[in-house]
């Protein structure tokens, strides 16, 4: 049973030796309790199995962008790949070489600086009303509104200064419009607080061709919903997606905080958590328990 299959992967990783560290360059995230482990799972039918720290809050980080996505592509689908392309980089996700050699053009939305790009595209006159457009959008697809954490976005905003540097480029080369609009609504969205259960239910339309199956809503349409899922798949745990396709293969977004959010299209939406990070970022405990529900429910998109 799907509920079997969890719990073991979780008591399985629960029990086995931790490995990784917890992310220090975010001064707020280093202050985090590296053995904290959750995971929590929601069927298209509602139905949700969730075992360990499901309680603790973390902030949602790169695993944001999968939702500032939807949402800027729901608003204007167009304009997003004009201004981001939609190839996997071998670049670390903090990396300015390829805008050097791109005319600043983003890689893909996942890696930092094409996300900076994306935020920049959400509705809003400033970063605290383009915020809003976003915390309005998560509270559509999880039925209650989440908050920002003001520590960890003092500490982003405070230590920023490699993001600002990628969107100071990215205005030179006239990709976006005004640059501390952008950083500063990346950095509110990246300190939004949520849990592994709120995150499952989140990521439920994306298992469910852009439908929130609980509500009946379109949050985004089909075509969105596929270029979404496709570069989680691509590019949503940075230079390890390659790994992950062969070891999960699911759709994946992490962040540094230690979160994952996996889709299974058409069946579920999966989150983890788990703050040591392994040297690509990504939760290692998370990526384990997930790695066991894959194989134990032969999940795996490459069967």
């Amino acid at each position: 049973s799907i509920e079997a299959a969890i719990k073991k992967a979780y008591e399985t990783v629960r029990i086995s030796p931790a490995s990784g560290e917890v992310a220090t360059y975010i001064p707020e995230l280093a202050r985090t309790n590296p053995d904290l482990l959750a995971i929590s799972v929601m069927d298209l039918d509602g139905k949700q199995w969730s075992f360990g720290d499901i309680q603790t809050q973390f902030t949602l980080q790169s695993v944001s962008k999968a939702f500032s996505l939807a949402l800027v592509l729901h608003e204007n689908a167009a304009a997003v790949f004009d201004t981001v392309g939609f190839e996997p980089t071998g670049n670390p996700f903090f990396s300015m070489l390829p805008m050097e050699s791109e005319r600043g053009k983003p890689r893909n939305p996942f890696v930092n600086s094409g996300a900076i790009a994306v935020s920049s595209m959400i509705p809003g006159q400033t970063a605290a009303e383009s915020y809003e457009s976003f915390l309005k959008f998560l509270e559509q697809v999880c039925e209650e509104k989440p908050v920002m954490d003001s520590d960890t976005y003092s500490s982003e905003s405070e230590t920023g200064y490699r993001n600002r540097a990628m969107a100071n480029f990215l205005k030179q080369y006239g990709w976006i419009e005004d640059v501390d609009t952008a950083v500063e609504t990346y950095f509110m969205q990246c300190s939004t607080l949520t849990n592994v259960r709120q995150l499952a239910r989140m990521g439920l339309f994306l298992a469910n061709r852009g439908v929130d199956p609980l509500t009946q809503k379109r949050i985004v349409d089909e075509e969105s919903c596929r270029a979404i899922v496709t570069l989680m798949t691509t590019c949503g745990t940075y230079d390890y997606a390659g790994r992950v396709a062969i070891e999960i293969g699911l759709p994946c977004k992490s962040g540094v905080s230690g979160g994952i959010l996996a889709i299974v299209p058409g069946k579920m939406s999966i989150a983890a958590f788990a703050p040591r990070l392994g040297s690509h970022g990504n939760s290692e405990a998370g990526m384990d328990m997930l790695k066991l529900i894959s194989e134990d429910l032969s999940l795996s998109l490459f069967q």
